[in-house]
C-alpha cells in the first residue's frame, strides 16, 4: 500500500507561517495605534515623541542611511556574539571536565562580569581604536556571561540515568559529553542565546555611543544632537525591531534543533 501525503499535512506548515505573520501584523498594528492614541491623548510635543506617521516618513527618506548604520551594528553584534559563544562553550566544557578548573576560574569570571561596560568600552577603545573591534569587545563582554551560566547549568543537569548507562558501557569522558551532556545542554544554550543576542545589539549600540563609531547608536546620538527627532525615533524603532527579530530567530532555531525535547 503506497503512502500518500495528506493535503492537510502539507498545508499545515504554510498555515502556521500565515498565522504567525498575521499575529505579528496584528501586534504591530495595535502598537502603532496605541502610540498614536497616547501621543494625541497626552498632547506630547512632536519634538519629544512624534506620531508614527512622521517617523515612518523619516524612515523612508533616510532608508539608505539607516540601512548602512544598521549593517555596522549587526556586523559588530554578530561577530562579538560568535566570539562570546565560542569562549563560553570552551570554558563551560572545561569547567564540566574539571571541578578544580571551575573552582579556580569562576571567581575571575564573576569579577570580569561585574566590571561596568561603560568603564570597559573607553579602555577597549584605547587599545583597539574607534572601529568595529571595540564594538566586538563590548558585545563579547555583554553576551558572554548569560551564555556561560546557561551552558554550565545544561552540562551539569544532564540525565543521570543516561550518564550512568554510558559509564557502564565504558564510554570515555568525551563520548559522555558528545552523546549525553552536550545534547541536554542545547536547550540551555538557546536560552542563553535569546538573552545574549538581544544584549549584543544593545552592547554594540552602547559602544557606538561611547566611542562615536559608525552604527545605529551613533545615528541616534547624532540625530538627538541635531534635533532630528523623527530620524531618532526611526532609528530607535529599527533597533527594537532588530532585537525582537533576533529573539524570534533564536526561538525558531531552538524549535528546529531541539525538537526532540518533550
Amino acid at each position: 500500500m503506497s503512502a500518500t501525503t495528506s493535503p492537510d499535512n502539507t498545508a499545515r506548515p504554510g498555515l502556521r507561517v500565515a498565522r504567525s505573520l498575521a499575529l505579528v501584523a496584528l501586534t504591530v498594528g495595535i502598537l502603532v495605534l496605541a502610540w498614536q492614541l497616547i501621543v494625541v491623548a497626552l498632547r506630547i510635543p512632536p519634538y519629544l515623541v512624534p506620531p508614527p506617521g512622521p517617523v515612518a516618513h523619516a524612515f523612508v527618506v533616510n532608508i539608505k542611511v539607516i540601512a548602512t548604520q544598521t549593517g555596522f551594528t549587526l556586523t559588530a553584534a554578530a561577530l562579538g556574539l560568535t566570539l562570546s559563544t565560542l569562549l563560553a562553550t570552551g570554558i563551560a566544557l572545561a569547567f564540566s571536565m574539571s571541578r578544580n578548573i571551575a573552582q579556580a576560574s569562576l571567581p575571575v569570571v564573576i569579577a570580569f562580569r561585574s566590571t561596568p561596560v561603560a568603564a570597559v568600552a573607553p579602555l577597549a577603545m584605547l587599545f583597539l581604536g574607534r572601529g568595529i573591534a571595540t564594538s566586538m569587545a563590548v558585545v563579547t563582554i555583554v553576551s558572554f556571561f548569560p551564555l556561560l551560566v546557561n551552558l554550565m547549568r545544561g552540562l551539569a543537569g544532564a540525565d543521570r540515568n543516561a550518564a550512568e548507562l554510558m559509564h557502564v558501557y565504558g564510554a570515555s569522558r568525551w563520548q559522555q559529553l558528545r552523546y549525553v551532556r552536550i545534547p541536554y545542554a542545547l536547550p540551555f544554550l538557546f536560552t542563553g542565546m535569546r538573552i545574549a543576542a538581544s544584549s549584543a545589539i544593545l552592547g554594540a549600540m552602547l559602544s557606538e555611543w561611547i566611542t562615536g563609531s559608525k552604527g545605529l547608536g551613533n545615528l541616534i546620538l547624532d540625530s538627538g544632537e541635531m534635533r532630528e527627532t523623527e530620524l531618532l525615533w526611526a532609528a530607535v524603532v529599527t533597533s527594537v525591531t532588530i532585537a525582537m527579530s533576533v529573539f524570534w530567530l533564536t526561538s525558531a532555531g531552538e524549535k528546529r534543533f531541539v525538537h526532540w525535547r518533550a
